[in-house]
C-alpha cells in the first residue's frame, strides 16, 4: 500500500511539474482567476438579492426558516467520523452528510453573519482533514468531500485562520486533487466515465481546485484542464433535447454537479470554456419537469425512486438560459416539499435553493407548457391532460435501450397517474447491496427483470440485453396526444414485430395498444403493476381499481375474449418486499397469429364511447 501511495505521489509531482512548464508557455486556464474569496457559485454582490427575497417572498422566508432551524440543530451535533458503511461499504454517506452540513452552515453564515455557523462548519471541515483518506477506491466519496471542503474553504476564507486554511488546503490537495489527477491522467480510471459519475467526479474536483487555485496554481490548472474533455464528452449525452438516460433521480444528482462545475468556472474564471453551450443542455430542465407527474412523483424508470427531491440547479438553469418556467416549476416542487420539513435537512444542496434563486415571472398555468413531450435519444414520451392540477391524467412511456446505465429490462413500460393517485407503478431500484446487483445477478431480481414492469413478457422471459426501442411517432393536441414505440429488438427470437402505442383522448381516456407478430407460438403476458384494490367483473374483460375514494376502470377492447387476472406479487428475500403490490395481467397462451392487444383506461364515471381500434400506423 505504501509503495502504491508513493508511486501516485511521485507521478503527481512529475505531471504537476510538466504541467507547470506548459502553463508557463501560455496555456494556463487560470489567467482570469478572480483573486479574492468567495469566488465560487455565489458572489458577495449577489447576496443582496437573496436577502431581499427572504424578506419579501413568503416561499423564500419559509425555506430560510427551515434551513436556519436545520443549521441551529447542527450546532449540537458532533462532526462525522471516518466510517466505511452503507449497503455498498463506502465512505459516501459520510461524505454526503459532511457536504450538506458544510454547505448549509457556510451558506447561512454568509446570509446572516452569525459566526456560530462558521465555527461549526470549520469543525466539520477539520474533522474531514484528519481522515486517513476520502476513499478514492469509490471516487464519488472523494469527489463529494473535495467539493464540501472546497466550497467551505472559499466561503469561509475570511473566517478561517491561516493555520486552518493550510490544514484544509493540504487535505484538498493530498486527499482530493492528487488522486483525482492520477485518475484523470492517461489510462486513469476516471477518464472513460459515461454516466453520472463523470459530472460528480469532475465537478467535485473542480470546485476543490478553484477554491485553492491562487495558492496551488499548477495543480489547480492541471486538474481543470484534465476535466474539460471528459465534461465535454459527457455533456454530449444531453443532445439533442436535454433527455437523460439514467432517469430522473440520477438526472438530479448529475446535473447538480454539472451546474456546480459550470457555475464555479464562471464565477471563478469568468468563463466555462463554452461547455454550457453543449447541444440540448439548455433544454434539460424540460426533462425534469416532464418526469414529475401531477401528484409529485417521478416517472421512476430504472434505478430511480418515486420520491421527488428539490433541484436547485433548475434555478441556475432558469437564469443561465432564460427559462423562467424552470424556476416556477421548481417553486411548485418546493411548496410540495414544505409538507415534509425533514426533507430540507436531508438535502445537501438545499441552501442553493435560496442562493441561486431570483425573482421569477409568471406561473406554470400561464407558461403555455406543452401537453406532451418526447426526448429523442432516450426515447421517452410524456403526456398529460394539464399542469398544476393534481387530478390530471399523466402517462410516462419509455423506449430507450436495455444496456443504459442504471437501466432495467423494461422497454415499452409506462407509469400512469390520474385523479390524484398513481395507478400503474414502477418499482424502481432494489438495494445496491444485493449480490451482483450491478453484475451477473442483476437480471435475476424482480425489479430489474421484464416481468417486474408494465410491459409485455414473452414466454415469461426477459427482454434482450441488447434490446433498443425508438419512438416512431408522437403527436399532441387538445383532443388527442399519442406516442408509438418500435420494440422489435426486445424479443428478437420470438417476435418479428412489436409496436406499442399510448394515447390520451379528449383529456379523459387512455388507450394502450400493442401490435405483435410472433415468429412461433408464444405465451404473451400483458402486465400492469398497481397498489390499488382490484375488482374484476364476471366477464373478465373489465377491472375496477380503487384507491381511497378514487376509482379507475380498465376494459379489454382487443382481443376478445381475453380476460384480466389478478396476481399478488411476492418478491423473495433478500430482495426488498413490495407489500400490497398486485399485477393485473392478460394472458394469451400459445399465440402465433398477428395480435392486437388494446386496453382502455378511464374514470368509472366516464360515459364517452370506447374508441374504435385502428392500426397504430393510422395514429400518426
Amino acid at each position: 500500500m505504501f509503495k502504491r501511495v508513493l508511486l501516485i505521489w511521485c507521478l503527481g509531482l512529475i505531471t504537476t511539474a510538466t504541467f507547470a512548464a506548459n502553463t508557463d508557455a501560455g496555456s494556463n486556464p487560470l489567467q482570469t482567476l478572480r483573486p479574492s474569496h468567495p469566488r465560487l457559485l455565489v458572489l458577495d454582490d449577489q447576496l443582496a438579492t437573496v436577502k431581499a427575497m427572504i424578506k419579501t417572498n413568503a416561499s423564500s422566508q419559509t425555506l430560510y426558516t427551515q434551513l436556519l432551524a436545520s443549521a441551529e440543530s447542527l450546532l449540537h451535533e458532533a462532526p462525522r467520523t471516518y466510517e466505511i458503511g452503507g449497503v455498498e461499504h463506502t465512505l459516501l454517506d459520510v461524505s454526503r452528510t459532511m457536504e450538506g452540513r458544510i454547505w448549509l452552515l457556510a451558506g447561512i453564515y454568509r446570509l446572516n453573519g452569525d459566526t456560530r455557523f462558521a465555527a461549526r462548519a470549520r469543525d466539520e471541515m477539520l474533522a474531514a482533514t484528519a481522515f486517513p483518506d476520502w476513499y478514492p477506491k469509490h471516487f464519488l466519496d472523494t469527489a463529494e468531500m473535495t467539493a464540501a471542503l472546497g466550497l467551505g474553504y472559499d466561503w469561509l476564507y475570511d473566517y478561517l485562520s491561516p493555520a486552518d486554511r493550510q490544514t484544509i488546503r493540504q487535505a484538498i490537495i493530498s486527499k482530493g486533487l492528487e488522486p483525482g489527477i492520477a485518475g484523470l491522467s492517461e489510462h486513469g480510471h476516471l477518464r472513460g466515465l459515461h454516466n453520472n459519475w463523470a459530472q460528480v467526479c469532475n465537478g467535485g474536483l473542480t470546485v476543490g481546485a478553484l477554491a485553492i487555485a491562487d495558492e496551488e496554481k499548477a495543480r489547480a490548472a492541471q486538474l481543470i484542464q484534465l476535466t474539460r474533455v471528459p465534461m465535454e464528452n459527457i455533456m454530449k449525452l444531453f443532445a439533442p433535447d436535454g433527455g437523460f438516460e439514467e432517469g430522473p433521480t440520477y438526472w438530479n444528482y448529475a446535473t447538480a454537479y454539472n451546474a456546480c462545475y459550470l457555475s464555479a468556472l464562471e464565477t471563478a474564471l469568468g468563463t466555462d470554456f463554452g461547455l454550457s453551450q453543449a447541444k440540448g443542455f439548455d433544454l434539460t430542465g424540460n426533462y425534469r419537469m416532464q418526469t414529475i407527474g401531477p401528484i409529485g412523483k417521478y416517472a421512476n424508470f430504472g434505478d430511480a425512486s418515486e420520491d421527488i427531491s428539490s433541484a436547485p440547479q433548475m434555478l441556475w438553469l432558469a437564469a443561465k438560459f432564460n427559462h423562467p418556467e424552470y424556476a416556477e416549476h421548481e417553486h411548485t416542487i418546493r411548496e410540495m416539499l414544505f409538507v415534509n420539513p425533514k426533507h430540507v435537512r436531508s438535502d445537501r444542496f438545499a441552501v442553493m435553493e435560496l442562493l441561486w434563486d431570483k425573482p421569477g415571472t409568471g406561473n406554470l398555468e400561464n407558461a403555455h407548457l406543452p401537453a406532451g413531450a418526447t426526448f429523442e435519444r432516450v426515447a421517452a414520451a410524456f403526456i398529460r391532460s394539464g399542469w398544476g392540477n393534481p387530478n390530471a391524467i399523466y402517462i410516462a412511456f419509455k423506449g430507450g435501450n436495455n444496456h443504459a446505465s442504471h437501466g432495467h429490462l423494461d422497454l415499452g413500460s409506462f407509469v400512469l397517474d390520474a385523479f390524484g393517485e398513481r395507478w400503474a407503478v414502477d418499482l424502481g431500484a432494489d438495494s445496491y447491496g444485493l449480490p451482483g446487483y450491478f453484475g451477473a445477478q442483476r437480471w435475476s431480481y424482480y425489479r430489474m427483470r421484464t416481468e417486474g414492469h408494465n410491459t409485455l413478457t414473452i414466454d415469461n422471459q426477459n427482454e434482450s440485453l441488447k434490446g433498443e426501442a425508438r419512438l416512431t411517432a408522437f403527436t399532441t393536441s387538445a383532443n388527442r396526444s399519442a406516442a408509438i414505440a418500435s420494440l422489435n429488438s426486445a424479443y428478437p427470437n420470438a417476435l418479428a414485430n412489436w409496436q406499442r402505442g399510448t394515447e390520451l383522448l379528449n383529456q379523459r381516456q387512455v388507450l394502450v395498444q400493442d401490435e405483435l407478430q410472433p415468429t412461433k407460438a408464444v405465451d404473451i403476458t400483458w402486465n400492469w403493476h398497481t397498489k390499488a384494490g382490484i375488482s374484476i367483473a364476471a366477464s373478465g374483460t373489465e377491472a375496477i381499481l380503487s384507491q381511497g375514494s378514487a376509482k379507475l376502470r380498465l376494459q379489454i377492447l382487443s382481443p376478445l375474449p381475453a380476460k384480466f387476472t389478478d396476481e399478488s406479487v411476492t418478491i423473495p428475500e433478500p430482495q426488498r418486499p413490495a407489500p400490497g403490490l398486485h399485477n393485473l395481467m392478460i394472458h394469451l397462451p400459445a399465440t402465433s397469429a398477428k395480435t392486437t392487444i388494446a386496453v382502455l383506461i378511464e374514470g368509472v364515471d366516464e360515459n364517452s364511447p370506447a374508441p374504435a381500434i385502428v392500426p397504430l400506423a393510422q395514429w400518426r
